[in-house]
């Protein structure tokens, strides 16, 4: 009688299974890294959010101190004044210009002239832009300021708020001054 032969299975070594699944293992761990490296929650947009201004109070930068004269704190008024050296800077400014140096996310970096501060230095501005803000008659727009907006226009600044001695403030207005 012909014997019966057993179906042969194929064998598995250990070494073989051990090898495989710490591949495996081993390819989870990196997909689960780069996952997590990659996910958008951990992207970090610069969005700058002022201080809010509660209140018409005068900033306190730029100020001359009593003792104090313009030869001593900006020589440089005296020669190029942004106004009239005789005539006190008024207690509140709402408006100020300046050539832009830098775009952001809902903001420009302006190189202010110094009309918004008793030494007429000029300074950096933060102008906050947001949606009840008009630049060049259009409301509230974001993108529409970051195509119009380039680094070295000329803006005007207008505000709700006083911006006598600030250097960050929301603007209300915001115009490119055409040449």
């Amino acid at each position: 009688m012909p014997e019966l032969k057993k179906k042969e299975e194929p064998k598995i070594s250990n070494k073989k299974i051990i090898l495989t699944i710490s591949i495996l293992v081993i390819v989870i761990t990196i997909i689960l890294i780069f996952i997590k490296l990659t996910d958008k929650s951990n992207l970090s947009i610069e969005v700058y959010v002022p201080i809010p201004e509660t209140s018409m109070d005068v900033g306190m930068v730029g100020f001359i101190e009593k003792g104090e004269t313009m030869e001593t704190v900006n020589p440089g008024a005296l020669e190029n004044p942004v106004r009239d050296l005789d005539i006190p800077i008024p207690r509140d400014i709402f408006n100020t210009s300046g050539t832009i140096i830098a775009v952001q996310a809902n903001s420009v970096i302006i190189k202010g002239i110094g009309t918004n501060f008793d030494d007429q230095m000029k300074r950096d501005l933060v102008v906050v832009i947001d949606e009840n803000t008009t630049v060049n008659g259009v409301r509230g727009n974001a993108e529409y300021f970051k195509q119009i907006l380039k680094v070295g226009d000329e803006i005007t600044i207008e505000s709700d708020y006083n911006i006598h001695g600030k250097t960050e403030f929301l603007a209300k207005y915001v115009n490119s001054i055409k040449e």
